[in-house]
């Protein structure tokens, strides 16, 4: 009798072996799963934060007495404030960062080109119709815990190491408070 239980004893323990890898592959590919969603989370919300601020007090942000590249320099500034609870934050010189990468465009109507801000198109008027759109790109590069991959024969195969993504925020250029007819 107790040489039966040995052996099933042995046996539960060469089968525990063989699950755990399995086990512990799987969660970590959880964790890094919701690693990589409130990482995502986080990076839109900076991205959010930034064209936030580039839109409060509407124009007057890109007014002559506010010059465009101070606006612009603030925004990656809180941008990258706002990003640099992450894992692979990179800081870079004068409150930017590297990872997340800072860009921004400007849209002179809904659905039109993105591009650099166009002092013909007179965004900086407060009563403009249609408003300006301020968008903010944040390009992230993310490292996972266990990137699961190998090589083989010169070809990559499984997971990546690194996921790149990038998150994206537009507000319009208003001045509620300025509108006519307004108290």
């Amino acid at each position: 009798m107790s040489r039966d239980r040995a052996s099933q004893r042995g046996q539960s323990i060469v089968e525990f072996t063989l699950v755990l890898p399995v086990m512990l592959i799987l969660l970590l590919g959880i964790v890094d799963l919701a690693r990589i969603y409130t990482t995502m989370l986080s990076v839109e919300s900076a991205a959010r934060e930034a064209a936030d601020y580039g839109t409060t007090l509407g124009a007057g942000k890109w007014q002559s007495p506010t010059p465009a590249d101070l606006t612009v320099a603030e925004m990656e500034r809180r941008a990258c404030v706002a990003s640099s609870n992450l894992t692979d934050y990179v800081p870079a010189a004068g409150g930017a960062c590297s990872n997340p990468s800072f860009s921004y465009c400007i849209r002179t109507s809904m659905g039109g080109p993105c591009g650099a801000l166009d002092p013909s198109a007179h965004c900086e008027d407060p009563l403009r119709a249609p408003p300006c759109i301020v968008t903010v790109t944040l390009h992230y590069d993310f490292h996972l815990l266990a990137p699961l991959n190998f090589q083989f024969m010169g070809v990559e195969y499984g997971i990546p190491s690194t996921i790149s993504f990038d998150r994206d925020s537009s507000f319009a250029m208003t001045d509620i408070d300025l509108a006519p007819g307004a108290p």
